[in-house]
């Protein structure tokens, strides 16, 4: 059944949305005839553009509206910016005086294409590659618009690659319902340190010829990883079974080096993370005499770019190798005041004893640990300058941490990721003595 709407709003997940259905592709200003495919979640199909939002732009890629990686390629840039900062003013106006200095405008990305170090693709029938329409159709892509032409020359050599050696897909195309042995392929690339590793992700079904791609495409990559993942999950994430050539990236955000293992997480825009990183240097303000706790430090992109003003900086992070890596990103940049603690956030910061002045919050997207929120409220520090990629579970978390007593003093939106409904946001709460 086919209906018009109004597009008049975005959903969380940056869907227009009209008469209360979320329909992904269409913005703010379009009348759009979709069809109901979702009764309960209340999801529409885009079928037809009645009237155009004047927000719209033609987008160079000729695969959006089909591939699900750039649902916002149909806005114009200034307008992206525009309602991204006006969710984040939804979000936490409420929190902040009117001022200037307080409610800042949201940084826009330096690049606009070609900006991701990270790409994860998919295999799919017919020795395609490229990424998910949906749950299970894979859109061949031949170049994406997000990251380099060199890696763009990497999928069609994996595409040659896998049809000479008949190695076919996981996801089948029927009425065939044999599965083949290749799932993703993450290419990562360093954007200040020049290098790009390959992790290939297969099922167990049979070894897959790492020898053979590293012959024919060390032109062009620096290392390669044969990865397995027995799960049936849809995720580019395995146990690793062996490498050629180098299995880490290495890459320097505002001058550190940082050596990242194949399968751990780093941001994606590295020259926007630059910018991040110095707004939470800023927002810090770090004297030289603190002693920082950096929860959910990751490979310790952030406390190591404090280190230099602090007297001590403690990382605490969920993931052991990561945890170890951050350690070893301090030895490789001389970095003598940092240590981390490898366990689970709420676990560790239970045993923690001492004073801290500053605690830094980068957590995944659901967002920090109830009860680590509670712990922090005990240990009292007089700074939280909190990092988010989802500033819906970032409200969340201040509202519990304003119950101790803090207040947001600064709200920093950015532009990670340009054509798509993401927002980073940086926020800096203060605890008001009484």
């Amino acid at each position: 059944m086919t209906n018009q709407y109004e597009i008049k709003d975005f959903d969380e997940r940056g869907r227009g949305l009209g008469q209360g259905l979320a329909i992904p592709f269409t913005y703010p200003g379009d009348i759009v005839e979709a069809e109901l495919v979702n009764h309960r979640k209340k999801t529409g199909k885009l079928l037809k553009l009645l009237s155009l939002s004047p927000h719209r732009q033609n987008p160079p890629c000729p695969l959006f509206g089909k591939c699900g990686g750039c649902s916002w390629h149909g806005l114009k840039y200034e307008a992206q910016l525009k309602f991204k900062e006006e969710k984040v003013k939804a979000l936490f106006g409420d929190s902040l005086p009117i001022s200037p200095s307080l409610h800042l405008p949201i940084l826009p990305s330096p690049h606009l294409y070609y900006y991701r170090n990270r790409m994860d693709y998919a295999f799919g029938p017919n020795y395609t590659l490229g990424l998910k329409s949906g749950r299970d159709d894979i859109i061949n892509v031949e170049k994406c618009w997000l990251t380099s032409e060199k890696s763009n020359k990497i999928l069609n050599r994996l595409r040659y690659f896998t049809s000479w050696k008949k190695l076919k897909s996981y996801k089948y195309a029927l009425p065939n319902k044999i599965r083949g042995p290749m799932r993703h392929v993450v290419v990562r690339e360093g954007k200040n340190i020049d290098n790009i590793i390959l992790n290939i992700i297969t099922s167990d079904k049979e070894e897959f010829p790492l020898e053979a791609l590293w012959e024919k495409i060390q032109d062009l990559v620096q290392g390669v990883t044969w990865s397995i993942n027995l799960s049936p999950a849809d995720r580019s994430y395995g146990e690793t079974q062996k490498s050629f050539g180098q299995d880490y990236l290495m890459e320097s955000l505002a001058g550190i080096k940082f050596k990242i293992p194949v399968q751990s997480f780093f941001q994606t825009n590295t020259h926007q993370a630059e910018k991040l990183l110095q707004i939470v240097k800023e927002f810090a303000a770090l004297q030289g005499n603190e002693t920082l706790l950096d929860l959910y430090s990751g490979t310790g992109s952030i406390g190591l770019s404090l280190a230099n003003q602090a007297k001590q900086v403690i990382g605490v992070e969920e993931n052991e190798p990561a945890a170890k890596l951050s350690e070893e990103n301090a030895k490789l940049n001389n970095i003598n005041n940092y240590s981390a603690l490898a366990g689970r956030v709420e676990n560790i910061i239970k045993s923690l004893e001492g004073k801290f002045n500053t605690i830094i919050l980068d957590p995944p997207r659901p967002g920090v640990n109830k009860k680590v929120l509670n712990k922090i409220g005990e240990i009292k520090p007089g700074k939280i300058v909190y990092a988010s990629c989802n500033p819906f579970t970032q409200k969340h978390d201040v509202e519990i941490l304003k119950e101790f007593g803090y207040e947001i003093k600064k709200c920093q939106p950015l532009d990670m990721f340009p054509h798509t409904p993401h927002i980073e946001n940086i926020i800096l709460l203060q605890r008001e003595e009484k």
